[in-house]
């Protein structure tokens, strides 16, 4: 009775995806920007926080920049968002696909 009390729950929980955007800057040319998508299922918020922590920390021990972490809740909400290096000024530029 338990399991089907928490599967019903359970279908009712947004789910949770990390975004990785790495932009890629060449002199003189549209600025590039690659993201990475990695989706978890309804309400598996623990599994998607870690993942987010994990690429947090690789990301700034391995000082990669500029480039942008968000952990997104359901399609469009951003629940947090790390920066590193000067993504705003980035954003101003010409970006090509």
């Amino acid at each position: 009775m338990k399991k089907s009390w928490k599967k019903f729950i359970k279908s009712f929980k947004p789910s949770y995806s990390v975004v990785f955007m790495m932009y890629h800057v060449i002199p003189g040319a549209p600025v590039k920007r690659n993201a990475q998508r990695h989706d978890f299922d309804k309400g598996e918020y623990e599994k998607a926080k870690t993942m987010y922590d994990k690429l947090v920390t690789k990301t700034s021990e391995l000082k990669m920049a500029p480039a942008e972490v968000f952990l997104v809740k359901g399609k469009r909400k951003v629940v947090q968002r790390q920066q590193f290096g000067p993504v705003k000024d980035l954003r101003v530029f010409k970006m090509s696909a």
